[in-house]
């Protein structure tokens, strides 16, 4: 089983993808598949649906550009026919057309969930793209203060979840041998998030980067507090561990206390997640913590308490060789 917590810890240095095919068929299996799962996805009319359907048109091939056309026109209808629900607005937003600017979406997601420091990730990709300093400095500073930051991550993950548990036949597949095996429900979601769901994260650690020139004070300020809102209250590790590389940049003194938390964190899960396949009861108690916190992070800490393991490292756990987002020196102030 692919690791939902491994995928978001390594995701932004190289997306940890789900389990390879294990038959050479199962890719174009996978390829024939696609059109179907649109068509059943899009018989379902509702904006959720249109926006899982959107995200799975992929622009290849001689019709690229008209694929691509059509994804952007599903999502506004979406984004337009549920223009309170923050979640299809995240997704219209997240999959707009660079050519908009900041769009309209964007603009809704602003209105809708202001506390929630993931939503500013838009301006401050609009605002790298203009070169707008102040505009980037004024977004970080936003998501500082928010009080939450939410990347929709797992949301899409429990969205796809519910599609492949009423679908369930889209979950088969072949095993090396060939023969017919069903993949789980929640492999497929993991999956399809993964590939789909992932924001521009590396906008926000460029900013607090300062490879040419030292960060002014108040890009350091707006930094440090971003990267800390991120490193403590994302609910993905792949989140949270962008906020530490932001932290490292900007030069934060207890980054190395972060980076250790978070390490064990992540290393811990992977045992966690190894026993799913094996333990139906545990893969039920775990999907029901997703539900129920709407974070990884909370899940994989309560499938630790239950098994005994604290979920903080003892005071003598070092890391081993660990992938970071950042390994460059502490920033410069100016």
């Amino acid at each position: 089983m692919a690791s939902l917590a491994g995928m978001c810890m390594l995701a932004a240095t190289s997306t940890l993808a789900v389990d390879p095919p294990a038959h050479p068929d199962e890719t174009a299996r996978q390829q024939h598949d696609n059109p179907l799962l649109v068509d059943a996805l899009l018989a379902e009319a509702t904006p959720r649906s249109m926006v899982l359907a959107a995200t799975s048109l992929f622009s290849m091939g001689p019709d690229a550009q008209a694929i691509q056309q059509r994804k952007y026109d599903l999502l506004k209808q979406a984004a337009q026919r549920a223009p309170d629900d923050a979640w299809v607005q995240w997704f219209a937003a997240l999959h707009a057309d660079p050519a908009e600017g900041e769009s309209k979406a964007s603009l809704m997601l602003q209105q809708l969930e202001p506390d929630n420091g993931a939503v500013w990730l838009f301006p401050l990709s609009a605002a790298t793209r203009a070169n707008d300093d102040a505009g980037i400095t004024d977004a970080l500073a936003r998501i500082g203060t928010s009080p939450r930051f939410d990347d929709r991550f797992i949301a899409f993950t429990l969205e796809w979840l519910d599609f492949f548990r009423a679908h369930p036949g889209f979950l088969g597949g072949t095993d090396k041998n060939g023969a017919a095996h069903s993949a789980p429900a929640l492999d497929m979601a993991i999956g399809r998030a993964a590939a789909l769901a992932m924001p521009n994260l590396a906008d926000a650690l460029r900013a607090c980067r300062s490879v040419e020139q030292p960060l002014t004070v108040k890009r350091r300020e707006a930094c440090l507090a971003a990267g800390r809102l991120i490193a403590n209250e994302s609910n993905t590790f792949m989140a949270q561990a962008l906020g530490i590389a932001m932290l490292r940049s900007a030069g934060a003194d207890d980054v190395a206390e972060l980076t250790r938390s978070h390490a064990y964190l992540a290393r811990m899960s992977v045992g966690i997640f190894d026993g799913l396949h094996e333990d139906p009861q545990a893969l039920a108690r775990y999907q029901s913590d997703l539900l129920k916190t709407g974070s990884e992070v909370q899940a994989v800490r309560n499938a630790l308490t239950r098994a005994g393991t604290p979920p903080v490292p003892p005071a003598d756990w070092k890391p081993d060789a660990y992938p970071q987002l950042e390994n460059g020196d502490k920033a410069h102030v100016g």
